[in-house]
């Protein structure tokens, strides 16, 4: 008989009369889109009002700044129709929606889709604002971004303003009581901490007030930061933060299809570079908005600050210079002329 082992029957008489332990459930990760979206928010809120921000918080507000205004776009253009959210609508089906399996369209179609089918649309600024966050997102995730704090800071304030406001006014009449108390609270918090982050750009802005007023009439905004504290002078100089652009460089911030300004007229309208007429140099361009004139486009020269007034041309509606009693700008075609219709036979 093999001898049995003295340990074991303690051990069998413990497992007995010791209490059975079951194992505590995993956590559920239960975020519906509105609420992912706030989520995102709040932790964009954490990063960007630390004290001691590093590089890291700044990256992480990017990532988690985008994914919120994607999220929340997208959660009202599902309230329109829960089909519109698919990249192709006509192959959506509930199943596909309710796993989350299938893909989506990108943030520029889906402001599109929102405007044409929820008749919701966002001003030019905004849709600039999303564009520019969208652009660093993509370096930052896939190709790496080495980029000038204090613009990122200012860049993402006027993001989480469109997101505040888009909150309020079209997703809250969607949302049922109980979501929208914890809604609520987290937004709460999302505005204190703005404050916070505001009040930097307010600071820093209030700072360099009397160096900006010395040069107004040299004032553009900045195609990085967005704030109206760069100057013109041999290029472009940021005050605010301290972007530095020689005068071809800075043509291509503004030149066509650019987006980066706040005033729609620039992407509408703005003319290639060409050479100065009074120095020569080869930094000069159209529909240029000035601090001390904000509606009113102008040509100038990012190297000699020479300016003229923009006028368009009678015969082909095309800005040009507004140089002596010009009314055509030189450079388009005559008008084909209308070919007379042949005279019936009879």
């Amino acid at each position: 008989m093999s001898e049995e082992d003295p340990d074991r029957h303690a051990v069998a008489a413990v497992e007995h009369t010791a209490p059975s332990r079951q194992r505590p459930e995993a956590p559920q990760v239960d975020f519906p889109p509105v609420r992912n979206g706030i989520d995102y928010l709040r932790s964009v809120i954490d990063h960007l009002s630390r004290e001691e921000r590093d590089a890291r918080d700044l990256k992480y507000a990017v990532l988690h700044l985008q994914a919120a205004t994607e999220v929340l776009l997208k959660a009202r253009l599902q309230e329109e129709h829960w089909s519109l959210v698919f990249d192709n609508p006509l192959v959506a089906s509930r199943e596909d929606l309710a796993s989350g399996d299938f893909s989506s369209c990108g943030v520029t179609e889906t402001i599109s889709r929102l405007e044409r089918f929820a008749n919701v649309h966002l001003e030019v600024k905004h849709v600039r604002a999303i564009k520019n966050l969208t652009q660093d997102r993509n370096k930052l995730q896939h190709y790496g971004l080495t980029h000038n704090a204090r613009a990122i800071e200012a860049r993402a304030t006027e993001v989480l303003h469109f997101l505040l406001d888009f909150v309020h006014l079209e997703l809250v009449r969607h949302i049922d009581r109980d979501e929208w108390d914890w809604i609520s609270f987290e937004l709460d918090h999302v505005r204190h901490a703005l404050g916070d982050i505001e009040g930097f750009v307010s600071r820093r802005m209030n700072d360099l007030k009397a160096d900006i007023a010395e040069v107004a009439d040299n004032i553009i905004q900045c195609p990085d930061c967005g704030q109206w504290a760069a100057i013109v002078l041999h290029g472009v100089r940021c005050t605010f933060c301290h972007l530095v652009l020689e005068p071809a460089e800075h043509a291509v911030s503004w030149g066509p299809n650019s987006w980066r300004s706040d005033n729609s007229n620039v992407s509408a309208s703005a003319e290639p570079t060409s050479d100065c007429p009074q120095c020569g140099r080869r930094a000069f361009i159209g529909s240029i908005f000035f601090e001390t004139a904000r509606e009113k486009p102008q040509y100038a020269c990012f190297h000699c600050q020479y300016k003229t007034d923009t006028a368009h041309c009678a015969r082909c509606s095309r800005p040009f210079p507004a140089d002596g009693n010009r009314c055509e700008c030189g450079t388009c075609q005559p008008p084909t002329l209308a070919v007379p219709e042949p005279r019936n036979s009879d």
